[in-house]
């Protein structure tokens, strides 16, 4: 009697999707909601101390934690991208139509930025700058934007230079104890 001949399964790091499709499928997926959960606690953990960009140490430092883990490509966008999904379906009150896209443009930079030469290295402090950078384009983006249609912003009632700090400081917080966290994850493995 002849033996039955069964494929042998392709190894796999995971062993609950074995499919490399299903992986990348199911790494943009968890990608995607993480980026929608940091929307939902931006808008749900609202802590008045009139410090415009406050909420980048928390946002930066799940959008990037997840992102470092993830190892895709473009993977700060799919984060970002899930954030500007979730502002689309109006949820969290936020009044600013351009919100969407200010964390879109910040996942592109992000990304951008950690691709480039200069801040490859993948040293904490040169992601933490990454996410400065990065963060610190929504205050920009809203001057530009009541420079040229005169909506008011009551973070900009005061200049720019002030949020543009703030936003600064909290998105290289955010960022840099992101990469420290998942740098100490990953030597303890």
């Amino acid at each position: 009697m002849k033996k039955p001949i069964t494929p042998v399964l392709q190894k796999s790091i995971s062993s609950i999707f074995p499919d490399k499709r299903v992986q990348t499928l199911a790494g943009i997926f968890v990608l995607f909601l993480v980026g929608m959960m940091a929307m939902l606690l931006h808008a749900k953990l609202r802590v008045p101390l009139h410090l415009p960009g406050k909420q980048g140490l928390l946002f930066m430092f799940l959008i990037v934690s997840s992102s470092l883990m993830s190892g895709f490509r473009f993977s700060t966008l799919i984060a970002t991208t899930g954030s500007a999904a979730l502002l689309l379906t109006g949820f969290g009150g936020f009044s600013d139509p351009f919100m969407p896209v200010y964390y879109v443009v910040l996942g592109v930079m992000m990304d951008l930025l950690l691709d480039s030469s200069s801040l490859s290295s993948g040293k904490a402090w040169s992601i933490g700058l990454a996410g400065a950078l990065s963060f610190s384009v929504i205050p920009l983006s809203r001057a530009l934007i009541a420079f040229l249609t005169g909506l008011p912003f009551p973070s900009l009632f005061n200049g720019v230079a002030y949020p543009w700090l703030t936003h600064l400081l909290f998105g290289f917080l955010g960022s840099y104890v992101a990469a420290l966290a998942v740098k100490s994850a990953v030597s303890e493995k």
